[in-house]
């Protein structure tokens, strides 16, 4: 199960609420038919296969269904060069499903590019920003301005097309030496990714680790975090890095740039190249600690846990008529 629906789920049954989890797959049609009837409303834990099944349950019981979207939807159907075809159905579905919540506005927003001119039904629309890790609430202390040996960047994530993870070696050779990267994942591209860095592992700056588990320890080991994905919803990488207190450097995606604009503008790359995050990077490392940490509560103030319990339920509560 995700991080993120983990938190969902383990605070709405804190809250008193009974969830029942179900697994959307074809062959258990009844069990999740019976599932259905037993339920108040129906959660799609995100908006391709489980927006399909719930929607199909919901016509079956009457029952509402909610959808939850994670991502840009115009974007992520752009990079899986999917049809009109399907294009047309996903617009029909999510105009005849009750709700759909948003990870961010950023994400809201490109929903809406995508529907415009589609069905004539729309859902209600909501924006329930992820949580910050509830384990990593308080951020650590700032860090030395003096630092002694190398400055440790790392990134954590899937090593995959729609991460990017090449501009990350790229922006490694446009800092200097005393620069190194761990990268905390694994995926597709890893075995070409190391083919291609050979000259920085032999020179100690690059480290591969696979899947780290204790990702929250990881993060307190770098001084700052990568993030250069081509697209993201509201990236939970960037925030259990805030929660640390360790300052996350990524490209200007528009779901970056609502997490960091208001607060840490020094944090976004100009644009998504290697040399913008070098620069990005050094100006991060330029702006005293104190600030740093300041501007890091500040936006995890706008991810706030209890905020985040209190819109989902506010929005289950509406569809299933319990307001």
């Amino acid at each position: 199960m995700a991080t993120v629906t983990r938190a969902l789920v383990e605070g709405l049954r804190a809250a008193g609420w009974a969830v029942d989890i179900q697994h959307a797959a074809a062959q258990r049609g009844l069990a999740l038919l019976a599932a259905a009837r037993r339920s108040d409303v129906l959660l799609a834990a995100h908006n391709f296969r489980p927006a399909y099944v719930a929607w199909a349950l919901g016509l079956a019981t009457r029952r509402r269904a909610v959808v939850w979207v994670h991502g840009p939807v115009d974007t992520v159907l752009e990079q899986a060069r999917a049809g009109a075809g399907k294009q047309a159905w996903l617009r029909w579905l999510y105009g005849h499903v009750s709700h759909c919540v948003f990870v961010s506005g950023s994400s809201q927003a490109a929903f809406l590019r995508f529907i415009r001119g589609g069905s004539r039904k729309s859902p209600a629309l909501r924006v329930v920003h992820n949580p910050a890790p509830p384990s990593c609430a308080a951020a650590q202390p700032a860090q030395a301005t003096e630092r002694h040996g190398p400055v440790r960047m790392g990134y954590m994530g899937r090593l995959s097309a729609e991460k990017n993870p090449q501009l990350l070696l790229e922006t490694l050779r446009r800092l200097p030496p005393e620069f190194h990267l761990s990268l905390a994942g694994d995926g597709p591209l890893r075995g070409d990714l190391e083919a291609a860095s050979q000259d920085l592992q032999q020179a100690g700056r690059l480290r591969w680790l696979g899947h780290v588990e204790d990702s929250a320890g990881f993060c307190r080991e770098q001084d700052l975090t990568l993030l250069t994905s081509r697209y993201e919803g509201c990236p939970m990488a960037a925030l259990e890095s805030l929660s640390m207190g360790v300052p996350c450097v990524g490209v200007p995606i528009p779901a970056l740039q609502e997490m960091l604009q208001g607060h840490a503008p020094y944090l976004l790359a100009r644009e998504s190249s290697a040399q913008a995050m070098a620069d990005a990077v050094l100006a991060t490392l330029r702006t005293p600690a104190e600030i740093v940490q300041a501007d890091l509560q500040r936006i995890l103030e706008q991810y706030r846990h209890a905020d985040f319990l209190a819109g989902w339920q506010s929005v289950l509560r509406e569809a299933s008529g319990r307001c």
